[in-house]
């Protein structure tokens, strides 16, 4: 059950992830993050700067941010997905 719960959870993070991609070539550039401040608000974060947060999820540095970068910083940020039915917890 728990694995089925994190493979979930990834979906969702994809799906957020898709949102924010949107030239579709799976990486998020500072200008789609830019874009993308009303979907992070949506999803539970509020982005005031978003030049700094997104450095803070380009954790190597490339300019672009990689699904495995976002999938870390929505983590520690509690992201969740606006238009999903989660189930209640265990």
């Amino acid at each position: 059950r728990w694995l089925l719960k994190s493979l979930r959870q990834y979906f969702e993070y994809w799906v957020m992830f898709d949102r924010a991609d949107t030239d579709d070539d799976r990486r998020i550039d500072l200008g789609e993050f830019k874009k993308a401040t009303d979907l992070l608000d949506n999803w539970g974060v509020k982005v005031s700067d978003p030049s700094k947060a997104f450095k803070e999820i380009d954790t190597n540095g490339g300019g672009i941010i990689l699904f495995d970068e976002f999938c870390k910083w929505a983590i520690k940020k509690s992201l969740d997905l606006e238009d999903d039915e989660d189930e209640d917890e265990d």
